[in-house]
């Protein structure tokens, strides 16, 4: 997996409903109908990758059948604050799966990690003797992991108060500003605890040392 694609992939998947919603606004559609353009213009998206790829991802059907559920609810009670839900069940769903992940098998971010490798067996043959030998290496993604998950739990649980709280236009205005938000939080914070992880380790030893360069027993 290109990690370039990655980001590109995400603006696409952050920007096209929210610009879609916008733009609606700007005509004078009305605010549930706006927010279903916008999710039905991410799930044509959707459907389009799936296409060009000629596989289903299954974060891409989770977001597709959701979408799907809250609209058809959405409209049968014409309360559109079950439609502006759907970011607040996805991040949930996320930051269950992330912290989930510490407690069973290995960090979803670990093996984010693998797939962000393509093609370099050496280094991930490295990673893997890591995972069995070293603590401070599983450590790091169990953290990793946990903070990302524990900010996207605090996000759903902030979104679906202010979902209740503030009039829908309101709220509707301040999804998109909310998941950047959210967005930029992790990368930042992910950025400073990578610097400060580097810093404090010895110089040389960010690489495991490789075979000739381990003591020989004596």
């Amino acid at each position: 997996m290109d990690k370039r694609k990655l980001f590109v992939g995400l603006l696409w998947d952050v920007g096209l409903p929210a610009v879609v919603f916008y733009v609606c606004q700007a005509l004078g559609v009305d605010t549930v109908l706006a927010l279903a353009a916008g999710g039905l213009a991410a799930l044509i998206r959707l459907g389009c990758v799936a296409t060009v790829r000629r596989r289903l991802d299954g974060l891409a059907a989770l977001v597709g059948v959701t979408f799907v559920l809250l609209l058809v609810v959405s409209l049968l009670t014409g309360n559109p604050r079950i439609l502006l839900a759907r970011e607040s069940i996805l991040s949930g769903a996320a930051g269950l799966l992330l912290v989930g992940s510490c407690v069973i098998g290995r960090p979803v971010l670990y093996i984010l990690g693998r797939r962000l490798q393509p093609g370099k067996d050496e280094l991930l043959a490295q990673w893997d003797e890591r995972w069995r030998t070293q603590p401070a290496f599983r450590r790091h993604f169990v953290l990793l992991s946990a903070v990302f998950g524990a900010v996207l739990l605090t996000e759903s649980a902030v979104r679906l108060l202010l979902i209740y709280l503030l009039p829908i236009d309101v709220m509707a205005d301040l999804s998109t500003p909310l998941h950047v938000g959210t967005i930029a939080l992790l990368v930042g914070w992910a950025l400073w605890y990578r610097g400060r992880r580097q810093r404090a380790m010895p110089t040389g030893s960010l690489t495991p040392p490789t075979r000739s360069e381990r003591p020989r027993a004596r």
